[in-house]
Formats: C-alpha cells, structure tokens, sequence
C-alpha cells in the first residue's frame, strides 16, 4: 500500500514537471543540446549561432527567456545584455565558462536576470526558468492563470506601453518590437485605413531601404501567434492597394 501511495506520488510530480514550464518559448545563442532536454518540461526551444542571429529573430518573433553562450558574444557583453533588457518581458540568462568568471560579474551589473554554468544540469536550469517566469510580465504562466480565473475583457487592447497584447478572451500576448509599433499605429485611429507609407516609417528610420514585403510577412506571422495563443481572431483587414484597418 505504502509502495503504490510513493509510486502514485511519484507519478504526480511526473506530469507536473511534465508541464513546469510549458508553454515557455526558450531560445539560446549557443548550442541546441543545452536546451533540447528542456522539451520534456513542455518549453519549446530554438537555437541560433549569433546575437546577429538572435536580434534578427527578435524583430519578428518575441521568445521569453533567452540564453547567451558569452563564448559566442565578440561584441562588449554589458551592451548586448542592455540592449536585450529594453524588453521587461524577456528573461536574460547568462551561460559562462569557468575559465571567464569574470563575464558573471559584467552580465549580472549590466541586467542579466542569471548566470549559470556554460553547460548547465538541465533540472537546475529548468528549476531557473520555472523561477524566473514568474518575474516577468506577460508570461505564459499569468496568461494560464488568468484564462483559469475566468478573467476576461470585451475589447482588444494594447498594455505595458504597447509591449502586450490583450485579447477578448482575457489572454495576453507579448509583441516584438515590430509588432508593437505596427499596432500602435493601427490602434492609434481604429476603423480607419493606416497606408504602407505611414507603416514603413513606424517600422524602420531607413524607409528607402525597407522591403514592403515584410509588412505582409508580419501581419501574417502576428495572426498566426494571436490566434495560437488567445484562440481569437485578429481583426485586421488589408486594403487592397492602400494599407491595413483595424476593426474594433
């Protein structure tokens, strides 16, 4: 009897873990294998090779926590984790050799939310996640709650000075900084055709150079990560030959 109470105790902290850090979207400048194990947690993971890499993933698809490999930052490491920590939504966590211990001391003065080993024990890294979510604003652990609580609203709107999104449904959404100012702008005059001109310049300070394209490539991907995440439907209408509405 006291066996089989253990194994069901055992069995129940299993699926528990199973979810600890589900649906937590965990991206790292470094190597995949670190963070793969981290699946069995429910994270979804992606790697890249370079903070080029990772700003470019960035303006186009938001993550929650990223980890550094600061063997692979070349550029000052300070500026790179301040640059990242702009966003009060995303979770910074630093990966350091044992043969630079001083990159603890810069990444933990310049914002980094933690430091750990360069290859971390994978509990103890998702026991940081786990603890660090629960810090930031947004996260998918408050959009769970809130969903469970019934909190809901009738109306879609822009929070934390346009960094998230609520839904109808109660749900939030945190935008990259190209979303943002995207739907900023769409908010700013509800009903009313915003042109691509007027877009382009809230997108980017080198208009000339912007490809029109890539607005169709961001509405497309926002749609696709509103209706995943808070189950609605963006209500965001293009113009054909004119520009993009918002029906609220």
């Amino acid at each position: 009897m006291v066996t089989q109470q253990l194994d069901n105790a055992s069995a129940a902290a299993g699926d528990a873990l199973a979810l600890a850090l589900a649906p937590l979207r965990v991206w790292i400048v470094g190597s995949l294998d670190v963070v793969l194990p981290l699946q069995r947690y429910g994270a979804q993971v992606h790697a890249m090779d370079s903070i080029t890499a990772l700003y470019r993933e960035l303006a186009i698809v938001p993550c929650d926590v990223v980890l550094i490999d600061t063997a692979l930052v070349d550029d000052d490491l300070s500026t790179t984790v301040e640059h990242l920590r702009r966003r009060d939504d995303l979770g910074v966590v630093l990966l350091v050799d044992a043969k630079t211990p001083h990159r603890v001391a810069e990444g933990l003065w310049a914002g980094a939310d933690a430091c750990m080993s360069h290859r971390p024990d994978v509990e103890l890294l998702a026991a940081k996640l786990s603890s660090l979510r629960r810090r930031l604003p947004g996260e998918p652990v408050q959009m769970m709650e809130a969903a469970a609580a019934g909190d809901t609203s009738t109306a879609w709107e822009l929070e934390s000075g346009g960094w998230n999104l609520r839904a109808p449904s109660g749900q939030v959404l945190a935008l990259t900084e190209a979303e943002r100012s995207f739907l900023t702008l769409l908010f700013a005059s509800p009903d009313e055709t915003i042109g691509r001109e007027r877009l382009i310049a809230a997108l980017t300070n080198q208009p000339w150079a912007f490809d029109p394209h890539r607005i169709e490539v961001l509405v497309h991907r926002l749609r696709n990560r509103v209706r995943s995440v808070t189950r609605c439907t963006l209500p965001i209408r293009a113009v054909r030959g004119s520009g993009y509405r918002l029906t609220l």
